[in-house]
């Protein structure tokens, strides 16, 4: 039976990426997606890797494999109109595959768009996550 509870819509700008991150973090695809405008580009990238794109489902797929949580702690949103700029740090921390200590922590920045409803989607997102330098 489909899941009659609709996800929770940002109704602030910065929600938005709060929503992907605690979706993504209780294993709730759906939910995640739901955060992104149809059409919407996300594109991760780590200190030192190509800047691919394998596509928004592929990538939040990958990060929410994981299964580990995702933090999103908002440093600023620059509003204009119906568009905002969302600045946000992102970090995934835990015990990955084997046991062995993962974490990937960065910052990236979201274009977010007011719609038709009053929600705020993520029209275009993109995220660096890499490991803590050692030092």
């Amino acid at each position: 039976m489909p899941d009659l509870i609709a996800p929770p819509a940002a109704q602030q700008p910065a929600e938005a990426a709060e929503l992907v991150s605690l979706a993504l973090s209780d294993g709730d695809l759906d939910a995640a997606l739901a955060q992104y405008e149809p059409g919407a580009a996300l594109r991760p990238w780590a200190a030192g890797a190509e800047r691919g794109d394998g596509g928004l489902r592929a990538t939040l797929t990958s990060v929410m494999d994981l299964r580990l949580p995702l933090s999103a702690r908002v440093l600023a949103v620059l509003p204009a109109g119906d568009l905002a700029l969302v600045l946000a740090e992102r970090e995934i921390a835990g015990s990955g595959p084997g046991g062995a200590p993962l974490r990937f922590r960065g910052q990236g920045a979201s274009v977010v768009r007011r719609q038709p409803d009053g929600a705020w989607r993520i029209a275009a997102d993109a995220w660096c996550l890499a490991a803590p330098d050692p030092r």
